[in-house]
Order: structure tokens, then sequence, then C-alpha cells
């Protein structure tokens, strides 16, 4: 059996875990977020150019991607939500210095997360046509669209494993290697999904098998740098256990995100499945509508992911002024943010959602009639996210969890019953619902953190309002 003085850290991983701990948290946050930021805008951004692209083959192809995107989403969420809860322990554990623990919880974590994976397919491939029929898939979708799912069902498979890696190395502080692979990823889908559609003229079958290619370019690097040096995240089968002392608190704080993530999503396709009966073009405009808001979220969340690792190795060091320093760095980069994409998004929407239906007057004006009140999600959700990462980074997944339910089950579904059955909006109520229940979310999710932020200044007397403070930060 190792001990700890056997588990030691590389130079570079000493180096990165003292920046985190030591350095100006808003330039940790952005020397960490942005690599991350720049990934994630730029992986929205080929969600949209993927509907773009199919779009170009029909209307109702670029529906049938968005629809089961959507649905594909709810896996991957149980993946994220894994690599998110798990790798917070693992950042607390890195953050306090128990690397031998660190090193138990890498490879547990990823062998669990291979069984889940190899399980969820033995689960869903031969029950797929069933499932889709079973929550009001349209027809037209499941005969045009059955081997795109299954083939984005693989993909999706692959990227719960890709998540996992990828937050390791985000715990790591190495988001330049992150941005690096994921370029080269998405070079490799965008320029295969291009070939396809527009050289030889395929369906969007094509756009999944691109997916699934680029996710094996990642998963295939992953393994290889997880396996080629000998430090603390080195894949070993000599550390994979199922024992409670290692996985329990890692699956203890992943539950919650893992159902949070998959819930939301879930939500989005009940909002899908509520609307298709106006016609399948409408489910098509809400995922661009959000698609394209995406794009603009991204980079929120990428900041709001590296801060959730920041704040979680500095509450393993028991450093909580710094902890409320980098909420404070995160708070103001999003508020930021989000007002620098809103303006545009806001101003030019007619315009941009004017590039996915050129040749479709109708179908342009219901993803219009959707996308002028999705915008304004934009605008809520980047203090929002500074908020969620901030009770990330406590631990504290349960309220995140009632928060997200608030947002499918309180403020979006119920709006979205009333608006159909109660007024004439229309199409235009699934964007309206999209906004509502961002804006509602993001209210309540500030009042909530904003308690929890006074509790912790008062428990270790700490100034909020420090002008010092923010400028030393």
């Amino acid at each position: 059996m190792p001990t700890d003085k056997e588990v030691i850290l590389s130079e570079k991983e000493a180096k990165l875990r003292d920046f985190v701990l030591n350095d100006s948290t808003f330039k940790v946050i952005l020397q960490i977020g942005l690599p991350i930021a720049f990934f994630q805008g730029l992986n929205n951004l080929l969600r949209v150019l993927d509907s773009f692209m199919a779009a170009s083959i029909d209307a109702t192809a670029a529906s049938m991607v968005t629809f089961f995107g959507q649905m594909n989403l709810i896996i991957s969420g149980l993946g994220l939500g894994l690599a998110a809860g798990a790798t917070l322990k693992i950042s607390q554990m890195y953050g306090k210095g128990d690397y031998l623990q660190v090193k138990k919880q890498v490879n547990s974590l990823l062998a669990f997360a291979t069984i889940i994976c190899l399980a969820l397919l033995i689960l869903i491939i031969p029950t797929a046509t069933p499932f889709l029929r079973l929550i009001n898939t349209p027809e037209e979708f499941i005969n045009l669209g059955r081997n795109y799912f299954l083939i984005e069902i693989f993909a999706t498979m692959v990227m719960f494993l890709n998540g996992i890696y990828i937050a390791l190395e985000r715990v790591q502080g190495n988001t330049k290697r992150i941005l690096n692979i994921n370029l080269i990823a998405m070079v490799i889908r965008l320029s295969f999904t291009a070939f396809s559609v527009y050289i030889l003229q395929e369906g969007i079958t094509f756009i999944a098998i691109s997916t699934l290619l680029s996710q094996c370019f990642i998963l295939g690097y992953g393994l290889y740098n997880l396996t080629c040096k000998s430090d603390v995240f080195t894949l070993s089968l000599k550390e994979v256990t199922f024992k409670k002392a290692v996985l329990l608190p890692m699956l203890t704080i992943s539950i919650p995100i893992m159902i949070e993530r998959s819930a939301f999503h879930v939500g989005k396709t009940i909002v899908n499945v509520m609307i298709a009966g106006l016609g399948a073009l409408y489910v098509g405009g809400l995922g661009i509508s959000n698609l394209i808001c995406g794009v603009s979220v991204g980079p929120q969340m990428g900041f709001h992911d590296a801060g959730t690792s920041v704040m979680a190795q500095n509450v393993g060091a028991e450093l909580f002024k710094r902890v409320i320093l980098a909420f404070k760095a995160l708070l103001l980069i999003n508020t930021v943010q989000a007002v620098l994409f809103f303006l545009p998004s806001f101003l030019l929407a007619r315009q941009i959602t004017g590039l996915f239906a050129i040749n479709d007057p109708a179908f342009h004006e219901i993803l219009y009639a959707v996308h002028r009140f999705d915008v304004w999600s934009i605008l809520f959700l980047g203090p929002y996210s500074a908020v969620t990462a901030l009770l990330f980074g406590l631990g504290l997944t349960k309220v995140t969890l009632f928060l997200n339910f608030c947002r499918i089950f309180l403020f979006r579904i119920p709006v979205l019953l009333y608006l159909q059955n109660f007024t004439d909006m229309g199409g235009a109520a699934a964007g309206f619902v999209m906004m509502f229940s961002n804006v509602a979310v993001s209210i309540l999710g500030m009042a909530i953190g904003a308690g929890y932020v006074l509790s912790l200044c008062k428990k270790y007397h700490i100034t909020f309002f420090d002008i010092r403070s923010w400028r030393k930060s």
C-alpha cells in the first residue's frame, strides 16, 4: 500500500496548485477561465453550425438535429454531472494536499464511469424506437432520424467519458490543453460535416458520424495523456477501488448535479414535446434559438467551471477569504460578459435568425418569434452562473438541484401550459417561457446566493464590499 509520501506532485502540478491558492484570484480565474470560455463558446458555435448545415438540407432536418440533440443531452448531463461533482471532491482533496486520496478517486471515478456507459448502451440501443414513440416523438422524426439518434447515443457515451477527462485537466489548471484538443476535435467534426453535407450531399446521419469521430479523437488523446506520465493523475488499475470511503463522497456530491443537469434537458425535451403539436418547425425554431443563445452563454459557463474549480480548491485549503474574492471576480467577469453578449444579440436578433432560414421566410418568422424573447436569458444567466459556481465550490449541490427544479417544474412547464391553454401566443410562447424561467431562477438564485455569501462573511469576518480587497483580488 503506497503512502502519502509516495504520491507526490510533479513540479508543474505543484506550481499550478500554488498559483490557484496564492496568486490574485482575479488573475487565476481569468488565466484558467479564458481557454475554457473560448472552448465553450466554440463548442456552442459548432452546434449552431451543425444546425446551420442541417438547415441547408431542409427545415425538417434542422428540427430533427435540435430535437434529438436535446434528448442526447439528457444522457450527457449524467456524465457532466458526475464529472462536475466528483471533481469538486477531487479539487478539495487536491487543495488539502491529500494526493493519495486524489489518485484513488481519479482512477475509481474513470472505472465507475466506464461501467455506467456500458450499462446505458446495453439499455438504450435495443429500446430506442419504442422509447421515441413513448415520448410522442413525431413519426417523421423517427423514420428519418433513427440512425442519427443511435449514432449520437454512441457519441454521447464517449462524450460522457471525455467530460471526466476534461474535468480532471481543469482541476490541474491545464485549460490550454483542453482548448487545444477541442480545437482539433472541432476541425475534425466541422470539416467532415461540411464535406458530407455540401460535397457528398448526404443527410443528417453523417452529422452524427462527425460528432462520433471528433469525440473518439478526444478519448484517444485523453487515454494517451493519462497513461504516458507518472503523477497524481496517471491511470493505474491498482488504484481502482469501489470502497465507500473513496466512491461515496464523490457520488454524494455528484448525484444532485447529475439529476440537475439531466432534469434541465428533460425539461427542454418536455417543452419540445408540448410545442410539437404546433408543428415540427416550432421544435426546430426553439432548438435553434437555444443554440444561438448558447454561443453567448457558453463563455459564461466556461468561467463558471473555472471558478468552481478554483473555489473548491480554496475551500479544501480552508482559505475562505479567497473563496469570496474568487466569487467577486467571477461575478464581475460574467456580468460584464452578459451585457456585452446581450446587446448585439438583441439588436441584431432578426438578422441573426435570418441566417438559419435564408430560403424559408415562414420558418424565419417562427424562429424570430421565439428568439426575440429567449435572447433576454443571456443578460440574467451571467450573474446567476457566478452564484451557482459558488454553490458548487462550497459543495452545496442540493441547493443547485432545488434551483433547477424550480426553473423547470415551477417557472417553465406550468407557465407554458397556461400560455398554451389560456392565451393566443402560439409558438412564441416557447420563447417567452424560456425567458421567464431563466430570469425567474436567476433572481431566486441570486437571492439565495446572497444569503450564503453573507453567512460566510459573518463567520470568517470578511468584508464583502471592501474596495481594497477587490483591487487585491
